[in-house]
């Protein structure tokens, strides 16, 4: 579907910031637990936890840029084109994301308008350029350990390995293209019936609150 009708596009935004959010609650408790983690030693228990929300993460960071792809593309949804499959074109998309982000990051160091809590310049050049691979192994992870279930979870598939690898990428993609939608500080957004759930129970079993 196009989002040339303007309501249509003021909700395909609020699932954009909807989904923004659940990457934030999800990173939120990897934090959590992983500090929980470095802090105490190996606990089977935590790092279940942390696996979880760190699957969560990648989940929600994934269609997140997805909908913000879609919405440049003027679309509901990402689709096949005559050309190209549906993953092929994400993979591109998503690989021009981190690419625009990197070398950003690297062209404000350089010009010297970097805020001062910047990292270092090497610290981004070590990441550039982008491993082609990059985004195929990222939609590999929301797949295999965020949106589908696999026996590969069990052995072949190592989210630690995953993670040293590429979460500085992530993590700026997941600040570079989503601080902007749901800023932090700000009050929490009104989204519709998402705020809303629960709301006509409530609203039943406390009348006077609501009047």
């Amino acid at each position: 579907m196009k989002l040339d009708d303007a309501e249509i596009d003021r909700q395909h935004c609020i699932a954009i910031v909807h989904e923004y959010q659940r990457c934030r609650d999800s990173f939120t408790l990897f934090e959590s637990a992983a500090t929980q983690l470095i802090m105490g030693g190996k606990n089977r228990l935590m790092s279940y936890r942390a696996y979880n929300a760190y699957a969560s993460f990648i989940l929600h960071l994934y269609e997140f840029l997805v909908a913000l792809h879609a919405r440049d593309l003027n679309v509901t949804e990402i689709t096949k084109t005559n050309t190209e499959e549906k993953h092929e074109r994400l993979d591109k998309l998503i690989h021009s994301s981190i690419s625009r982000v990197v070398r950003n990051r690297i062209d404000r160091i350089e010009q010297g308008t970097a805020p001062r809590w910047e990292n270092d310049l090497s610290t981004y050049q070590a990441l550039w350029p982008v491993s082609p691979n990059f985004a195929s192994e990222f939609r590999r992870m929301r797949n295999k350990v965020g949106g589908h279930v696999t026996y590969q979870r069990a052995k072949e598939i190592d989210l630690t390995a995953f993670y040293q690898a590429n979460h500085s990428y992530l993590y700026m993609l997941y600040r570079d293209c989503g601080d902007w939608w749901a800023p932090r500080g700000d009050a929490f957004p009104e989204l519709d019936q998402i705020t809303d759930f629960f709301g006509s129970i409530v609203r039943e079993l406390h009348p006077d609150a609501h009047k």
